[in-house]
């Protein structure tokens, strides 16, 4: 599954002032008033909006309605995805951080390939614009039979690291014209076609393009300018699973149709892919920065921070009885758009923003934060920032609680706090939950009373395990694992 989380800055001011001049009195001699009134300050607007047009195996991402409302659906003569179904990955101009994703694609198989166009819109000022783009996790979510009979290891929970479908995926970007077609003589982003692992160094940096700045332009690679005020600017990229041959089209400057009727400008083949890329998930980030270029001659993109790196460092405290290690622990990061897994102890390349540090563990430990996050494991990243968040993870102990039912039926008199109850040989209150170590088999028991049968011992704990069922029984607790068993006794028939 490729997942993209994307994020922006921007910012709009305006100002408005009004000035009015008169002059004027009271006496008999000749005057005149001159007015200048509506006197304004306007500023100018830097205002990135971002749209895609997303195209997957041929298929287009399409708003089907447009006098209703936006209703996206994949429309195409291709079987996946299937036409007719809902889609996210093509919208109208919007801010990336209203959870745009150019990729959300949940089942790709090998010789799967896409195409997707950007357009950049950056308002009534002449603008420098930056792209940016981290790989934040290449995870084996899991490890079937034909993963490993090709050879894939067992996977580990805890490495975001062990996938092999970043490695697989191979791209090209370039400077469009908005047919979304690769044609002769567009420009590339890079030279040739890489596969996102090679692209963005493993997650360890990131890669970054000037797509316009004072020593770059990639439409016009020549002439170094902004992004002109008021014009849509594309850049476009290619995707397979498998290996990605460019075969660019005769240039057309747009004047006719796209990829569903002269195709991409790439030949995809998937033939030499194996099953070792079955159940991953690979994710990435992809900002975009944009900078007003008047007075600012000289902008570079590499002069600013781009990105940041977080590192999570899970502890495991055991000092109950537990018995579980840091790869049982899936540490994550959130956003609130998006949620990253990130391996213990590895630096981790996202965009700044707020994200909560969290986890899906075991139940049975507490867990508490400290480094750079807050209490509630909150950490705020600018951009450049190189942070440390630590969740420590202490066990807590099992407990038992052994409840007596006496019944006295046939003239007995003794209540529930004589008969001696016993969790492991040791006497235990009636009534009273008393703690044991996890993970280790404890004997419920007790001395009885003369007078007195054995009828029952019933009880589920907080995990859905039962009482023993006769005395001198075992059960095996959990950490923070909780049971009331209630032991009932009966006085005998006279006799």
């Amino acid at each position: 599954m490729i997942k993209i989380m994307n994020k922006i800055a921007l910012s709009t001011l305006t100002i408005l002032a009004a000035v009015l001049m008169v002059a004027g009195g009271t006496g008999a001699f000749f005057g005149d008033t001159e007015q200048s009134s509506g006197n304004t300050f306007a500023a100018g607007v830097i205002d990135l909006k971002v749209d895609n047009e997303s195209y997957y195996n041929g298929n287009k991402c399409a708003d089907v309605d447009l006098t209703a409302g936006e209703n996206w659906q994949w429309v195409g003569q291709s079987e996946y995805p299937e036409p007719g179904t809902s889609c996210s990955t093509s919208w109208n101009p919007d801010d990336l951080s209203n959870g745009r994703s150019f990729f959300n694609f949940t089942d790709v198989k090998p010789d799967d390939e896409g195409e997707d166009t950007i357009s950049l819109h950056v308002g009534t000022n002449d603008a420098w614009a930056c792209m940016d783009m981290s790989l934040t996790s290449n995870d084996d979510l899991s490890s079937n039979e034909p993963e490993l009979g090709d050879g894939d290891v067992q996977e580990d929970i805890n490495n975001t690291w062990d996938g092999e479908l970043a490695q697989n995926l191979q791209f090209a970007w370039w400077a469009d014209d908005g047919d979304n077609v690769y044609e002769v003589g567009e420009n590339g982003l890079y030279e040739g076609v890489k596969t996102l692992d090679t692209l963005l160094n493993h997650g360890s940096s990131s890669w970054s393009v000037a797509l316009a700045d004072s020593a770059h332009n990639v439409w016009t690679p020549n002439t170094f300018t902004p992004l002109s005020a008021g014009e849509t600017h594309y850049i476009a990229k290619a995707w397979c699973m498998g290996t990605l041959t460019p075969s660019p089209i005769t240039q057309d400057n747009a004047t006719t149709s796209g990829p569903q009727v002269r195709g991409t400008g790439f030949i995809c083949n998937g033939e030499e892919l194996d099953n070792t890329t079955q159940s991953d998930k690979a994710t990435l980030d992809v900002t975009f920065r944009v900078f007003q270029s008047r007075d600012v001659e000289d902008f570079v993109c590499g002069d600013t921070p781009r990105l940041a790196h977080v590192t999570v460092i899970k502890q495991v405290v055991n000092d109950n009885g537990g018995n579980n290690v840091i790869a049982d622990f899936q540490l994550f990061l959130d956003n609130g758009i998006v949620t990253t897994n990130v391996t213990s102890g590895a630096s981790t390349t996202v965009a700044s923003g707020v994200y909560t540090v969290n986890e899906e563990g075991i139940p049975g430990y507490v867990a508490s934060f400290s480094g750079d996050c807050d209490a509630e494991g909150n950490i705020t990243l600018a951009d450049g920032d190189n942070k440390t968040c630590t969740i420590t993870n202490n066990d807590l102990p099992a407990n038992i609680t052994l409840f007596k039912q006496v019944i006295n039926n046939n003239g007995g008199t003794a209540g529930p706090t004589l008969f001696g109850l016993r969790v492991d040989g040791g006497l235990v209150p009636h009534n009273t939950s008393v703690s044991v170590t996890p993970n280790t088999p404890h004997t419920i028991s007790e001395t009885g009373r003369v007078g007195y049968s054995f009828v029952s011992m019933v009880g589920m704990s907080s995990y859905g395990k039962p009482c023993p069922a006769v005395l001198g029984g075992a059960i095996t607790l959990d950490e923070g694992e909780t049971i009331v068993c209630t032991i009932t006794n009966d006085d005998n028939l006279p006799g």
